[in-house]
């Protein structure tokens, strides 16, 4: 019972709510098992879970505190990668399946609060804006308010995008800087977030400058063709590339040996604002 009551725990820390069908998706139980599981917990931990009759929903109480240990890793690893949409589907997840598998061991700084990483992934789950304390790489540490609305990994770091308020636009930000991140009342509406519901094609082929392109072109799978189209959301083809190690700029002016492959429409991608991060996407 114990592993199940962890669950429930699990669903409260992170994401702020859960259904008993939750439960039978994700912990494989009978519809028997995980009423007693939710009635069980319910004893035991009267004050932290709410229930909604109209809504058939559990809610994680205000003041909720975990009582079982969770890894804020395996929360995220969920998300992004799991099938998280099956048991709570107004989740978004990032599709990085056409992405090299990347060890994620420096994702997350070691400091961080679990509480800061839960108040996001709840946020997300609930529709909910945060009053985040952000430290960005251009500026001073400061405090946003944002509406998380997507998690994803790339290179080994954890990121989400979200709608940020005070400059009424789309932002990504790493988890690693958030310093503290508490819910706010107050409530905008989100436009619709063109760049993650959209997606491009990357084109890619060997590195022209590279020499020995016939080993490239089999780890591409080109066989009879020229170039390898991939697919990704907008906001990421950016990141998709720098994982990928593909030399974006005009000219292939980045190393062929550390970028062995070449964005070939590069041309297609300028007005993209995920290409500023693109490998040698400014170069000169």
């Amino acid at each position: 019972m114990e592993k199940h009551l962890t669950i429930i725990d699990f669903y409260l820390t992170f994401f702020g709510r859960l259904r008993r069908a939750d439960l039978m998706l994700h912990g494989e139980m009978s519809v028997a098992t995980a009423s007693r599981a939710l009635s069980e917990y319910r004893e035991q931990f009267p004050d932290s879970i709410n229930y909604d009759a109209r809504l058939k929903t559990y809610f994680a109480a205000d003041d909720f505190v975990p009582a079982f240990s969770h890894s804020a890793q395996d929360a995220l690893n969920v998300i992004a990668h799991g099938t998280i949409e099956r048991f709570i589907g107004e989740l978004q997840k990032a599709d990085l399946s056409t992405l090299p598998t990347l060890s994620s061991h420096l994702a997350l700084n070691q400091a961080q609060s679990l509480t800061t990483i839960s108040q996001i992934t709840k946020a997300l789950t609930l529709a909910t804006p945060l009053d985040i304390h952000y430290y960005s790489a251009s500026s001073e540490s400061k405090v946003r308010c944002v509406y998380p609305l997507a998690i994803f990994e790339a290179t080994g770091t954890w990121y989400f995008r979200g709608y940020d308020v005070d400059k009424a636009d789309f932002r990504i930000f790493r988890f690693s800087r958030v310093l503290s991140a508490k819910q706010t009342k107050l409530s905008v509406m989100v436009p619709p977030d063109k760049d993650w519901q959209q997606y491009v094609t990357l084109t890619l082929m060997p590195h022209p400058k590279h020499t020995h392109p016939a080993a490239l072109k089999m780890d591409l799978g080109l066989v009879d063709k020229p170039v390898c189209n991939i697919s990704t959301r907008k906001a990421l083809a950016g990141f998709s590339l720098r994982s990928l190690r593909v030399d974006a700029s005009l000219q292939g002016v980045l190393s062929p040996i550390e970028y062995p492959l070449y964005l070939a429409n590069r041309h297609e991608l300028l007005t993209l604002a995920s290409m500023a991060i693109a490998p040698g996407f400014n170069a000169t």
